[in-house]
This record gives C-alpha cells, structure tokens and sequence, in this order.
C-alpha cells in the first residue's frame, strides 16, 4: 500500500511539473546567446512546449513579437532581436515575447552597452536634440514638427558610404511607437495615448528619401518614435521627437 501511494505522488508530482511547464509558458523562445552587446542581432526561434519536449507551431506565419523596451532591445517582425541601448550603463535587460494565437512565451536578454555598434547611419535634415534623455544609443534624436516632410538617407558606415535609402537595395524599416510592437498599428491600445499615430500616419517614403510626420499629434506636446533599419546583417537607427507645432497638454 505504501508503495502505491508513494507512485502515486511521484506521479502526480511529475504530472504537476509538465503541466505547468505547458501552462506557464506554452511557447518556447530561444536563441544563439542571450546576450547581446549594442548592435548585435540574433534571430529567434519559437516553438510550441508539449508534455515531454517541443513542436514546432502549425502556423509560424502569425507569430507577433513584442519588446519590453524597445529603445533598449527592438524586436522586428521575422523575430530579430538586436541591442540598441543601455540608458548609458554599462549592461540593462529587456524582455522579448512572442504570441501565437492563444500561446505565449518570453526570454530575457542581456544588453551591453559594448560593442559594434550600428553600421547604417540616418541622416536626417531635421534639428538635432543633444540634451533629449534617452534609452538608445549611438544616434542623436533628431525633432519633426506634426505635418513637417525631412530629407533624409541611410548611408553604410563603410568607407564607401553606400546610400541604401531605397528598399529596393534591400533594406527594411520598422516603426517602434511604444508598444513595444514593431510596427504597431494601434500603438494607442496599449500606451494610452497617442491615438492616430501609426505607421499610416507616420511615414517614411524611401523613394523619396523622406520622413512624413503625422498631420498632427492631438494634444500631446510631444511623442517619440523609433526608426531601425535593417540592410542585409547592418543595422542602424534613429529617434524622432515628434512636436505639437502650436504647444499643448503634454502626457
């Protein structure tokens, strides 16, 4: 009898520990390394936590990833995940998710504020903000005026300083409005304000080289949004403060 009960509570023991294994956290994330020093970028990959091991997902294509900070660490949309500050200290943390329909899971990251750093450079035609306290380093925030259209060009860092403004060489770009969700279209939702500021409002039109900043901004005084470019394994990124051009309610 001793024996049986004995199995018995290994095996609800055991049955306890995969069963929250499964409930706490039913999507796996992993990567290469867990930390990342600044511009660096690994590519995640998730799959779904069973009773004794992994699956993949049936349907990987519908995978949204967010970011705790995303002014620290950016998360795109395929799920690369690449340092861009520390608060000017030497190492931060930031958490990634993922989501998957009713499934979910995070990792966490280590940021050191060592490293390459980012290798594509915005260039913008727009006052620069050298006393704006941010996050990200590495690239001086630049200001836009609510309806304002600047001039600007991604150039490599190399010594041959290619323009690769244009998506057709390859490079993409990702909108950060504080959600922590690339290229979130409803930032709002989960802020609490900002409410038509978007990648419809807020544009960057490649083709012509220009940043087009929402007609307005509602009452904020100002709201800052993070541009990254990816070209191929070169990164690079820029904040823009976005301004209310006659004052307003600051949030």
């Amino acid at each position: 009898m001793r024996l049986i009960l004995w199995i018995a509570a290994v095996l609800l023991l055991v049955g306890s520990a995969l069963w929250l294994r499964v409930r706490i956290s039913p999507l796996s994330l992993s990567a290469p390394h867990s930390t990342l020093r600044m511009g660096e970028t690994v590519q995640l990959s998730v799959t779904k936590r069973t009773w004794l091991g992994h699956k993949p997902l049936d349907h990987p294509e519908t995978t949204r990833f967010l970011t705790t900070f995303e002014s620290m660490a950016v998360v795109e949309p395929d799920g690369k995940v690449t340092a861009v500050g520390t608060w000017g200290e030497p190492k931060e943390s930031a958490m990634v998710s993922a989501i998957n329909g009713p499934l979910w899971g995070m990792v966490s990251f280590s940021l050191l504020a060592e490293g390459p750093g980012p290798t594509l450079d915005f260039v913008v035609e727009a006052p620069s903000l050298q006393g704006m306290s941010t996050a990200t380093c590495c690239s001086t925030p630049a200001q836009l005026i609510e309806g304002q259209q600047v001039k600007f060009r991604l150039l490599r860092r190399s010594a041959e300083h290619t323009d690769v403004t244009r998506r057709s060489a390859g490079t993409k770009y990702t909108l950060f409005f504080g959600s922590g969700v690339p290229n979130d279209p409803n930032p709002a939702q989960i802020i609490g304000f900002g409410q038509g500021i978007n990648p419809a409002t807020f544009q960057v039109d490649d083709e012509r080289g220009l940043i087009i900043a929402p007609a307005s901004i509602g009452r904020l005084n100002h709201f800052t949004v993070l541009l990254f470019a990816r070209n191929g394994t070169e990164v690079g990124w820029k904040q823009l403060q976005l301004v209310h051009s006659a004052g307003g309610n600051a949030q």
